[in-house]
């Protein structure tokens, strides 16, 4: 981690925004890549000839270790792909956005293209993204077997409903780029499983705000697996704690009620096995980023990170979120910043939300700078990932 420390930084301190997002292989919905865009500080596309950045020759091991990926899409100005070209080895496989340029004249294994998908397209890049905002139904099933013919890898971006998911399923498109999978599925006949319901009643038990510490361990170690994966990670590298942790009720001690609340709370929702794994990523990236942002709005971090882990609830369990929270016993702040995000907590859990999805526009108002937003998002998705490597099996 020490040698990726300075690249990292560099990274942080790019002036414009940068945004990352799962390119999911549809039928598992497993992660394929990551798209990463660098754009200006307004969010739009910089300009071909922008100035090439001083970590450009790094970029490939930093987009590796923000992403523990070995390829990706990349969203750049041509100036910084004709920089990343010249790099004699780059160890890992990368694609290019080259947003209606002229395809270069290139011969490396390392590098491919992508183009963008229009009705007179004959540009033959080996991945056409598709914008599902720009095509109705009928007019994507007419030219998506000529684009068949022309690309090997058929990306949809944009894929924010399910009607649009299934449509991509149905049509055999390749990958998908959206927030489709943060939406809860909506469907009358859909009743709440066992594993839901044994997770819901675990909630409610790790969210009474009244019990004691002996009470709040007891809770923990009647699951087993529960207790077992909170005792792991607390002794993890990942905490760094100087002594080991042997019991439930220690951890409560050393760490605090609240703290353990929101940690078991956080592993209670990562073992949702029917959802794809990249929910539990985007729960822990929302949690640390809405906490981060908790000494900008002046409230308790342990809130903000409640407000962001939870956020996901409606997508895991497939209900409306004022469905939901209305069966845990959350404090009113909470259940503000849930539903209507409004509230300290609320308005940090709406700046996540825009950055997550890229509504640029809507992060105008806010009153954190979008320097502030950018960097706190970069080590949100590092949080998470150096997290997710300790939960991994």
């Amino acid at each position: 981690m020490a040698q990726q420390a300075a690249p990292f930084e560099l990274l942080k301190a790019y002036p414009g925004v940068i945004h990352r997002q799962p390119l999911f292989i549809p039928n598992q919905l497993d992660v394929d890549s990551y798209h990463l865009s660098f754009l200006g500080l307004d969010g739009g596309r910089l300009d071909d000839d922008a100035p090439v950045p001083g970590f450009i020759e790094q970029l490939p091991g930093i987009l590796q270790s923000i992403s523990h990926r070995q390829k990706a899409l990349l969203t750049i100005p041509e100036s910084w792909q004709s920089a990343l070209l010249a790099l004699p080895n780059i160890g890992m496989s990368l694609t290019l956005d080259i947003n209606g340029a002229d395809l270069p004249q290139f011969s490396n294994t390392a590098f491919s293209f992508a183009g963008h998908a229009d009705s007179n397209s004959e540009r033959r890049t080996q991945t056409l993204l598709i914008d599902m905002d720009q095509f109705q139904p009928h007019t994507l099933s007419e030219f998506l077997p000529q684009w068949r013919q022309r690309h090997r890898v058929l990306c949809a971006m944009n894929v924010n409903a399910g009607d649009q998911y299934q449509f991509c399923r149905s049509h055999d498109v390749d990958l998908l780029q959206g927030f489709f999978y943060t939406l809860p599925q909506a469907s009358e006949k859909k009743v709440i499983g066992p594993s839901q319901q044994t997770l819901m009643e675990l909630l409610v038990k790790l969210q009474e705000p009244d019990v004691e510490p002996d009470d709040l361990a007891a809770t923990i170690n009647q699951d087993v697996s529960l207790s077992y994966k909170l005792l792991r990670l607390i002794n993890s590298a990942f905490f760094g704690l100087p002594r080991e942790v042997g019991s439930t009720k220690q951890a409560v001690t050393m760490l605090g009620i609240n703290k353990v609340k929101t940690w078991a709370s956080l592993l209670c929702l990562s073992s949702m096995d029917d959802k794809p794994n990249e929910l539990r990523s985007v729960a822990m990236i929302r949690a640390r980023m809405c906490e981060l942002l908790a000494k900008y709005y002046k409230g308790q971090s342990d809130t903000f990170f409640a407000a962001g882990l939870f956020s996901t609830l409606d997508a895991l369990m497939d209900r409306p979120m004022s469905q939901i929270v209305e069966r845990l016993p959350l404090s009113a702040e909470l259940k503000t910043a849930l539903i209507e995000r409004k509230g300290p907590a609320g308005f940090a859990l709406h700046d996540t939300l825009a950055y997550e999805r890229g509504h640029w526009q809507v992060l105008q108002h806010s009153p954190i700078p979008k320097e502030v937003l950018v960097r706190t998002y970069l080590d949100s998705i590092n949080w998470a990932k150096e997290l997710n490597l300790q939960l991994q099996d």
